[in-house]
């Protein structure tokens, strides 16, 4: 008979308990959400094909360190010209690779003269259009020329260097960070000081609807130094 009294006591306790942790403890209640919340954080399907976790091998932080044969001192003008676009071509990749250069109908010494070239970078051509300057004299020792190219050249690894280096090598401020950009070509032509069409972004666990991260894109644009990277919009 005494243990048929203490039963129902016991019961009603248990039952007491259960209401407390269910709906009691605020502590306990936030705690299990702060836990979904971090999950939700997770950048699931928000990263684009590359993810980047650190600096590009083989992009060279100075131009010592792009390497192309010298043309012997007696090489002729043309010679000369070609191997000027070749070094022009390993700047712009910063990263060494196999370069070539012709000027098909050589480069003509006159004033204001204007010949064609074409260099490449790992197969990928780069029109260029050479003008001698117009205070050209026949005989000069000196020889002054502009060199423009009509196509930019883009290296991935040059632009996924950079972009980290920009927006992730500084981390995310304690919190989880995620850079990546779109999978590009190892090397293409495209057009000069615009769009490539190619984006990079960075995904920051704080803020996004429903605490899903925050998502900043970026247009991958080339410019006079290299490429430029300008936020668009989400």
């Amino acid at each position: 008979m005494r243990i048929s009294r203490i039963a129902p006591v016991v019961v009603a306790a248990a039952l007491l308990t259960a209401g407390c942790g269910s709906d009691g403890d605020p502590d306990q209640r936030n705690s299990a959400d702060g836990g979904s919340s971090r999950e939700q954080h997770k950048p699931v399907d928000q990263l684009l094909a590359v993810e980047l976790t650190g600096p590009q091998s083989g992009v060279v932080d100075s131009n010592d360190g792009l390497k192309t044969p010298e043309p012997d001192s007696g090489a002729e003008f043309t010679e000369k010209v070609e191997h000027k676009l070749r070094k022009d071509l390993l700047r712009a990749a910063k990263a060494n690779g196999e370069t070539t250069a012709d000027c098909p109908d050589g480069v003509t010494l006159k004033a204001s003269a204007t010949s064609a070239c074409t260099a490449t970078y790992e197969g990928v051509e780069i029109p260029y259009e050479v003008t001698v300057s117009d205070s050209y004299k026949e005989g000069s020792f000196l020889i002054q020329y502009d060199a423009e190219p009509r196509k930019d050249l883009l290296v991935a690894k040059r632009v996924y260097h950079e972009f980290w280096e920009q927006h992730g090598a500084n981390g995310g401020g304690g919190y989880e960070q995620k850079v990546s950009c779109d999978e590009i070509p190892a090397a293409q032509a495209v057009d000069r000081a615009a769009d490539t069409g190619h984006r990079c972004q960075v995904w920051h666990e704080l803020g996004g609807k429903d605490d899903a991260g925050r998502v900043t894109a970026f247009a991958v644009w080339t410019g006079t130094y290299g490429p430029d990277f300008r936020a668009v919009g989400n």
